[in-house]
């Protein structure tokens, strides 16, 4: 029996031919609001674009009605697909860090996670450090999670990493397995290049 061919789309951007699993799926809701479908498996008819905001913005409305195949599409407060797009993957990071907490799989807390990096990293965790930590804990803590050989990334703040495993701010967490912590860099690697505009 043969192995399975993996599904390609076509970037409606760039008119690039992907991996299924590599592109983003928008659709449309019964309302016509846009949603970035990050999961793929909403019931409507989906557009695919890379995780880029290059692609992205070379979408525009008439264009996604005409692939859609809607009459009208919601404005979602001046159709910034971008924005709608990057809410997206941010909600994303942190459901997957929640579901991470419910698994016993998350450290936080500045001592509890340097206590984690003495006993034993492990380069299949992930390291999150909120974007408004105090320069002393970042300087404190990169050292010595860079040097466990642990990936380090800076996203949202310390309310968002907190309200994400359902307790007061956090500077810093461990996400410690490989499957969900593997999603989560995903997530936020897509959100960087979905939010950053290149200079030209």
């Amino acid at each position: 029996m043969s192995p399975r061919t993996e599904p390609l789309r076509t970037c409606t951007g760039c008119k690039q031919k992907r991996f299924k699993r590599e592109l983003l799926r928008i659709v449309a809701d019964p309302e016509g609001r846009v949603i970035a479908d990050l999961k793929g498996k909403l019931p409507a008819r989906g557009a695919y674009v890379c995780p880029d905001r290059r692609c992205i913005e070379k979408l525009d409305k008439g264009q996604l009605i005409h692939v859609l195949k809607r009459d009208s599409l919601l404005d979602n407060g001046g159709f910034e697909l971008s924005t709608v797009v990057a809410a997206a993957l941010r909600e994303r990071v942190r459901s997957l860090i929640g579901m991470a907490q419910k698994g016993g799989k998350v450290v936080s807390g500045t001592n509890l996670v340097e206590a984690a990096m003495r006993r034993s990293p492990n380069r299949r965790w992930l390291a999150l450090i909120a974007e408004d930590a105090s320069e002393a804990i970042v300087t404190k803590l990169s050292a010595r999670i860079t040097a466990g050989g642990v990936p380090l990334r800076r996203f949202i703040t310390r309310e968002d990493l907190g309200m994400a495993i359902g307790k007061s701010p956090r500077s810093v967490l461990l996400v410690k397995d490989a499957g969900l912590a593997r999603a989560v860099e995903e997530a936020i690697n897509r959100y960087k290049a979905v939010c950053v505009r290149e200079v030209s």
